[in-house]
């Protein structure tokens, strides 16, 4: 009896090692290769591999917190005595966005703000101006956003200083060559001049899309005066240099390249004998059902204006054609015609038109 106790007793214990394991295995977070035992000799150590074998958990991101300055040209106080009187009526264009603890996110507002400032140059110095702007950030902002502010400010006005230098540099080189300066040398000396006076952070915030815009245009005037390529050619690395462009720029050249292209394929479909439910369809794949119905409704007001320009057109054609009216007398008739065909506001067009007309017949 005493054996058979025991040997439930034993089996009671396996069952509940056997269950303990079981646990621990699938609680355990799987190691494709886990550490040797002698990698965990320090504290730190253990807490890296404890942080790299959890399972990840989502921290919350702190949002920014936005400041919006409320400082017009009325309510601005300063030691340096108001405001040059060309900044009448407005109001400081600033909102300043912190992140965590306290430190400033390099915004294009701060650029806005310097040359708020910067805009009176014709009636204050470069180094009262300088100091207002000092002197506002140092009263709208705490550390370390405050010296973070006034860095920003340095390196802008030092970018300022040598872009003159470079300007000065380039005219004087253009006048020595006796050429004209070209768009592409002139952004290549101002990109130049932004990003080695700005930190990455501030040129990226300032100037990065419009310097992206400024790539597009220059390529776009080297690609229109390359006598060396075709049409064909031409549009093709044209539509390549778009990749210049900041995205929403681009995104909306695709949505002007998407709208040419449906406009070509609509007048193709229309040569080819397309019903207007054909082009109904074509449209509302591409803008969606409401707009197509609303191009539709445009169809169908200029294809009603047209039929009754055109009836008005050979109506008024036959009064200048008829020898037994005077000159007054087909005058008031084509009067008469336009009142009968066309309300006031339609009118008003009717001169142009008929010009534009006149000059097509001829053709």
């Amino acid at each position: 009896m005493t054996t058979k106790k025991s040997l439930s007793f034993l089996a009671c214990i396996a069952i509940c090692l056997l269950m303990i394991a079981f646990f621990a295995i699938n609680s355990a977070p799987e190691l494709t290769s886990p550490p040797a035992v002698d990698t965990l000799n320090t504290a730190n150590d253990a807490q890296e591999y404890l942080a790299a074998t959890s399972p990840a958990q989502s921290i919350p991101q702190e949002k920014p917190t936005l400041l919006v300055s409320q400082v017009t040209f009325d309510n601005y106080k300063s030691a340096l005595g108001p405001l040059p009187k060309s900044l009448r009526g407005t109001r400081i264009p600033a909102s300043f966005q912190l992140g965590p603890e306290g430190h400033l996110i390099v915004t294009p507002s701060i650029k806005s703000v310097i040359e708020y400032f910067l805009s009176a140059n014709g009636e204050e110095s470069i180094e009262t101006i300088v100091a207002r702007i000092e002197e506002f950030f140092t009263q709208q902002l705490e550390e370390p956003a405050r010296s973070e502010a006034l860095d920003v400010l340095a390196q802008y006005i030092g970018y300022k200083e040598s872009l003159i230098t470079l300007e000065e540099n380039l005219a004087e080189n253009t006048k020595l060559s006796g050429k004209s300066s070209d768009y592409l040398t002139m952004f290549q000396y101002r990109r130049e001049a932004r990003m080695n006076s700005l930190s990455p952070e501030v040129y990226d915030a300032f100037f990065a899309d419009e310097d992206k815009a400024d790539s597009y245009t220059a390529g776009l005037l080297e690609i229109r005066k390359n006598k060396n390529l075709s049409d064909e050619e031409k549009a093709a690395q044209m539509l390549a240099i778009e990749q210049y462009l900041p995205p929403q720029e681009q995104k909306i050249k695709q949505e002007e390249h998407t709208r040419e292209n449906l406009k070509q394929n609509i007048e193709i479909a229309r040569s080819s004998g397309a019903s207007d439910e054909d082009i109904f369809q074509m449209r509302s794949e591409v803008y969606g059902y409401e707009a197509a119905e609303r191009f539709a409704i445009a169809d169908k007001k200029k294809s009603e204006w047209n039929a009754r320009f055109e009836l008005y057109r050979q109506e008024r054609q036959s009064i200048l054609m008829n020898d037994g009216l005077s000159s007054s007398d087909k005058t008031n008739e084509i009067v008469s015609l336009q009142s009968k065909h066309f309300n006031p506001k339609e009118k008003l067009r009717l001169a142009t038109l008929d010009q534009l007309a006149d000059k097509k017949a001829k053709l």
